[in-house]
């Protein structure tokens, strides 16, 4: 049953593509996260629609601070991060 499944999803190329992509990006995203190195600098902003939303992480407060609201734009919103940041 399983097998008649997973040959059905991964029978459309488009839809195959776009899986293995998912699943690389959060891949990239878990082995950013296990190294701290990359966690002192690492932040991840992304559009949808017109509106930029984003996260960043605070090693010293130990904190992620997310930007669910949005801005409109891509220095709006790093300028909010970094301003909720030194609070």
């Amino acid at each position: 049953m399983i097998d008649w499944l997973v040959n059905r999803i991964f029978r459309f190329t488009s839809l195959r593509q776009a899986i293995f992509h998912e699943v690389h990006l959060y891949d990239h995203l878990d082995s950013i996260m296990s190294d701290p190195e990359s966690m002192e600098t690492a932040s991840l902003s992304w559009c949808e629609g017109d509106i930029w939303y984003g996260w960043t992480y605070d090693s010293n407060a130990k904190r992620y601070y997310f930007d669910d609201i949005g801005n409109k734009s891509l220095i709006g919103l790093w300028e909010d991060q970094f301003l909720s940041k030194a609070e």
